[in-house]
């Protein structure tokens, strides 16, 4: 008790001081200050640390809260490419700019049938995480957009074009070169086309692994460089006559040392193409064919199919030979593959292939090397560099077609033969920071796409040249690494039960036990011939009873050449994580043409059972006009069925844009703010000569009264 009552004296004591209340004022003045400052470091604190985890899920298209359904709540845009191809300025420009007689020039190609409106609808029903809309013309408006949403932005090629002398441009594959250049784009973006809608649910999981990788939808194969060739024929190690040409790439340099006989030259009930008659122009079918060519300009392949019976019994004159165990591997090589053709020789029977005399003419036929028929020594590499021009039996392709097997043809020379797909028609997801090292590795490729006006057989391909840079980019390891992941028990040391591991991976099951001596045998010859350090603590039971194997070190592994050329390949690792997934299951890619009963057929199938991504081309013949204009009345009515809410992307009905041009816009809206300005300055200035004229005599009367008091003084 008499501490506290001590305790009350020394506070009277301090208030009855003369500047009590100052030290009191300071007190707490630094107190509220302290509080202050340290919640606002609170808050900067908290904002910093917790913004990214539970801000970000409402960073969306929709403001809303995704945190229960999110697992991956890194920001994700969007990108679209569009185009009006009924404004009159496109039109002008696409005919001083390009040939009308291009195919890749047709009106049709850029129609707008309100592809956008409804995506944007789908994507607000299906993906509203979608942090932000940025869409990609060439300054066109669409005059159903807002412009004045906050969670879209219109860019223009002008605004991501790094060489403005490629515009303008009306080819798409040179505008997806440059989309990644959109000023403030997020790292990962989804790329979507016009005519792609959503149909069900859709989140980043269905674009990106559990560890952050790519997701690959790949569907159909890359089309054969010929109508007689598959890519799967190429670069497979055995020579192909009828790939021996340079848009197969000489069989993938298969032909270059092959001195026996080959598959492609080797007739049997699984493999009938006609043209392997003509590498025998000695036999009596050989010439009933030609003058069968002589008298018809054409003749179908249906002829060859009658005479197959006969020709089987037909044996193949000065056939080279090799010895017995190279036949043996080469017998067991040519069985895989003639398996694969078996799935081929429907089709090709099936197939109303036609051969044109013009290719085939008899007094040039022993020195014609056609991009079909080669009868020129495979080996004979003079006549190689005589090979230009030369004519195609396949049919044409279109321009995808052909750029896509100008993209394969730059990935086999970079990372070798591959039997490649083509992405499916989907959103993709696209990594900034991937697209630009692409682009530097293929620096002049690029360019060379960023400067056409229209579509080009040299396009290089977005999706398809990112995709396959994903897959095919390795990293190599070390030997020290490669010795390390076969080193399962950490000891230093490769057991018998470690290399048996690496044979598995190395060779096709089951193992042949000449594969595994042969292994065994280079490492005895390097044990022999190199040096190594003792190994301490080499656990027991690394060898089998009956091994004579010695210890195998990884110094032993480093200074063997011949063990590092066999587990050299296992040192290519991927360097982008991806998970390739076979396209069909969650996507829909339609081709609708001008058969009003297919459209309905196709569209009633996509109502019953919406998959994710739903992708509908146009196909539609020009010369019926009559049903082009049902199919896209019931396409129309298709969209308003399943995407009936208009989207906050949209003007309300009774509005439309007044300007068609991005470019008018802005100079409207200039305009705008310039007399919103001068009307601004007006009338402060008119509100300060009020003020002036109501109180100019009291302030004169001011200014008089100082003046009399400055007197007085």
């Amino acid at each position: 008790m008499s501490t506290w009552k001590l305790l009350q004296r020394r506070c009277y004591d301090l208030l009855s001081h003369k500047s009590s209340l100052l030290i009191i004022v300071i007190a707490f003045t630094c107190t509220f200050i302290g509080i202050i400052h340290f919640g606002e470091v609170w808050l900067a604190w908290s904002k910093e640390k917790y913004e990214a985890v539970f801000h970000s899920f409402n960073d969306n298209i929709l403001g809303k809260s995704f945190q229960r359904k999110l697992c991956q709540h890194v920001p994700i845009d969007v990108v679209y490419t569009w185009v009006n191809g009924s404004d009159p300025i496109f039109i002008n420009n696409l005919e001083k700019y390009v040939p009308m007689n291009d195919v890749n020039a047709a009106k049709s190609r850029f129609n707008d049938k309100d592809e956008l409106r409804y995506s944007l609808r789908s994507l607000e029903m299906y993906a509203p995480w979608i942090r932000h809309v940025y869409i990609v013309t060439n300054g066109q408006i669409p005059n159903w957009l807002d412009m004045d949403n906050q969670r879209m932005t219109l860019i223009t090629h002008d605004d991501i074009f790094i060489n403005h002398k490629h515009l303008p441009t009306f080819s798409s594959p040179a505008i997806e070169t440059h989309i990644h250049n959109i000023p403030g784009l997020s790292d990962k973006f989804l790329y979507f086309n016009d005519d792609i809608f959503l149909g069900n649910e859709i989140w980043p999981e269905d674009f990106i692994t559990q560890t952050g990788g790519q997701k690959i939808h790949l569907a159909w194969p890359v089309p054969d460089c010929s109508d007689v060739c598959p890519w799967i024929w190429v670069g497979d190690g055995s020579c192909d006559t009828v790939c021996n040409t340079t848009t197969c790439e000489y069989d993938g340099g298969d032909c270059n040392s092959t001195n026996h006989i080959t598959d492609s030259q080797m007739i049997n009930e699984d493999f009938d193409y006609p043209f392997k008659i003509l590498e025998n122009n000695n036999n009596k079918e050989t010439l009933r064919l030609f003058e069968l060519l002589k008298d018809k300009n054409t003749q179908t392949v249906n002829y060859f199919n009658s005479k197959i019976p006969q020709l089987r019994k037909l044996k193949y004159i000065n056939t080279p030979t090799t010895s017995t165990s190279s036949t043996s591997r080469r017998t067991e090589k040519l069985k895989l593959k003639l398996n694969k053709r078996k799935k081929l020789n429907t089709t090709i029977n099936n197939n109303n292939i036609v051969i044109d005399k013009s290719k085939y003419k008899l007094k040039k036929i022993k020195e014609k090397n056609d991009d079909i028929i080669n009868l020129i020594n495979p080996n004979d590499q003079t006549n190689k560099l005589k090979i230009k021009n030369n004519k195609k039996l396949n049919k044409k392709l279109d321009t995808y077609a052909e750029s896509l097997l100008y993209v394969n043809h730059i990935f086999n020379s970079v990372y070798g033969f591959e039997r490649r797909k083509v992405p499916a028609h989907m959103p993709h997801l696209i990594d900034r920071n991937i697209i630009i090292e692409l682009q530097k590795k293929f620096n002049n490729e690029y360019y060379k796409t960023s400067s056409h006006r229209i579509r080009n057989s040299k396009d290089m391909q977005f999706a398809f040249t990112y995709f396959y840079y994903i897959i095919s980019e390795k990293i190599i390891e070390s030997t020290n690494k490669i010795f390390d992941i076969f080193d399962t028990d950490k000891s230093g040391t490769w057991s018998d039960r470690e290399i048996r591991t690496l044979l598995t991976r190395m060779y096709d099951l089951p193992l042949d036990y000449s594969l595994v001596i042969d292994f065994e045998s280079i490492i005895l010859n390097c044990s022999k011939n190199i040096k190594f350090d003792d190994v301490n603590d080499v656990p027991s039971g690394e060898r089998y009873l009956d091994s004579t194997l010695p210890i195998v070190t990884r110094n032993l592994i480093n200074k063997c050449t011949g063990i590092i050329d066999k587990i050299k390949k296992f040192g290519q690792i991927s360097k982008y994580h991806h998970e390739i997934i076979k396209a069909g299951k969650n996507e829909i890619f339609e081709m609708l043409t001008s058969n009003v009963s297919h459209t309905v057929q196709i569209l009633d199938n996509i109502r019953r059972q919406p998959k994710k991504f739903i992708c509908l081309n146009d196909d539609l013949d020009p010369d019926k006009k009559m049903e082009n204009d049902i199919v896209r009345a019931l396409l129309n009515d298709f969209y308003r069925a399943l995407y009936p809410l208009r989207s906050s992307f949209e003007l309300p009905a009774q509005y439309r844009n007044r300007f068609s041009n991005r470019h008018d816009l802005f100079e409207w809206r200039k305009s705008r703010i310039r007399a919103r300005n001068i009307l601004l300055l007006l009338v402060t200035l008119l509100i300060f000569f009020t003020i002036y004229h109501i109180f100019h005599q009291t302030i004169k009367r001011f200014l008089r009264y100082r003046s009399l008091s400055t007197l007085n003084i």
